[in-house]
């Protein structure tokens, strides 16, 4: 059913239903219901593209994650992708979600979307610069909001939110130095190449060993934590830091098997803070990424680079630069170093 024969239905214009709709204009609140209500019973779905044809917003954007391992499994991502929607409906804004494992080819909708005037912006969740940059570049027309966890320079954007990940890092150091660790190890995640730096750099700063510094590859999995500590316990570690907290609670879980008690006999120490790491057992030290704070500047930024095209289009802005500061999150997992 189309908007001119839902009018005759309702016996009103279609500007008048077009109001109702778009919450624009004045129309009294009992005709907006009566429209609500004959939708509702007739299955009529307003045509939200055509209503907005010549309006300069959507009130659409898409948060776009562009990683070269599926980002639907990774816990983390999941959190941040909700607390961008929660933000974005805050401002009014509807967000699209897009998942993808091709970090060289948005989604056909996606494109379709953003060119064909059915989006406001995008904010980008990517996992390499190269792959931010190709796809800042794939949608020059509209403004982009990358999410980095990295320092990158990628002048293309027009805005960025950093992640510090060495702040929180270098806390999480100092602490396990002060509770009497000397012999720290690393295990790797992901595209963590600024996480494992941002750690060698802590055990510096704490003049500790960072060339000798034991080192297993997770990557992803609890089961991939667990065959990492079983690495490291042969290098007589006292404390790991582990990438994630999902490879932290696998290696509790093997260390557990192996008769190691956590904190009395191995320290653990995760990355992200997820909302269960609380909740485990012991509860999991944490550098806490605050997913919050990452997921209110993006939108915010996002909105800032919407409403200066709206007001005046094609106009050179400057790049936005936003960093957010990670911190170490102390719990039980973190204990004093056997016989320290």
């Amino acid at each position: 059913m189309d908007i001119k024969k839902f009018s005759a239905l309702a016996g009103v214009s279609t500007a008048t239903v077009s109001r109702a709709f778009s919450g624009n204009g004045r129309i009294k609140e009992a005709t907006r219901e009566r429209i609500f209500k004959l939708a509702e019973k007739h299955g009529y779905v307003p045509n939200i593209h055509a209503q907005r044809l010549n309006a300069r917003r959507s009130e659409i954007i898409a948060v776009y994650y562009s990683f070269s391992s599926a980002p639907i499994f990774d816990y983390y991502n999941m959190e941040l992708a909700q607390e961008i929607a929660k933000a974005a409906g805050a401002r009014g804004y509807t967000t699209n979600l897009e998942l993808t494992q091709r970090t060289d080819e948005p989604s056909a909708g996606l494109q379709r979307a953003a060119t064909g005037g059915g989006l406001d912006g995008i904010i980008l969740v990517a996992d390499s610069r190269e792959s931010a940059q190709a796809f800042v570049k794939r949608f020059k027309r509209l403004p982009v909001v990358v999410v980095a966890n990295h320092d990158w320079v990628l002048p293309e954007a027009a805005a960025l939110v950093r992640i510090h990940q060495a702040s929180g890092i270098r806390e999480a150091v100092a602490e396990m130095k002060a509770a009497g660790h000397t012999r720290i190890g690393f295990i790797h995640g992901m595209a963590d190449e600024g996480k494992h730096r941002a750690f060698l750099e802590a055990l510096r700063a704490n003049q500790l060993d960072d060339v000798g510094a034991p080192t297993a590859r997770g990557p992803l999995s609890f089961e991939d934590g667990e065959r990492a500590i079983a690495e490291l316990l042969s290098q007589n570690v006292s404390a790991v830091l582990c990438s994630t907290d999902i490879l932290a609670l696998g290696a509790m879980s093997g260390a557990t098997k192996r008769g190691l008690r956590i904190p009395e006999d191995l320290s653990i120490v995760g990355i992200d803070n997820l909302a269960f790491s609380a909740f485990t057992s012991p509860p999991l030290a944490s550098v806490g990424i605050p997913r919050t704070e990452i997921a209110l500047t993006a939108v915010e930024a996002l909105h800032q680079l919407v409403q200066d095209e709206t007001a005046a289009p094609g106009a050179p802005s400057r790049q936005l630069i936003h960093t957010v500061h990670t911190r170490f999150i102390s719990r039980r997992s973190l204990g004093a170093a056997p016989n320290g």
